[in-house]
């Protein structure tokens, strides 16, 4: 499941089958992220369709905590079933 590279950033975008599985998908990123301190930029559109972007603003780069937070990402998207 890889990720692209866009203005320093990596990029992906994940559907699911209705906004309640979106929601919950939301929820467990974000309640990692709280966890570790790091954040995505999250995107929503057409309902059940989510853009996630990682960076790490303080260098304005792709850094070990934004690789580590998308396996993590990956990881919930590839178990949602």
């Amino acid at each position: 499941m890889n990720w692209l590279t866009e203005n320093n950033k990596l990029v992906k975008e994940f559907s699911f089958d209705n906004q309640t599985e979106l929601a919950e998908f939301i929820k467990v990123i974000a309640l990692y992220a709280d966890e570790i301190g790091h954040h995505p930029d999250f995107s929503v559109f057409k309902c059940s369709h989510i853009r996630i972007e990682l960076s790490t603003h303080d260098t304005n780069s792709i850094t070990q905590k934004d690789t580590d937070l998308a396996a993590f990402i990956n990881k919930c998207y590839q178990t949602k079933d």
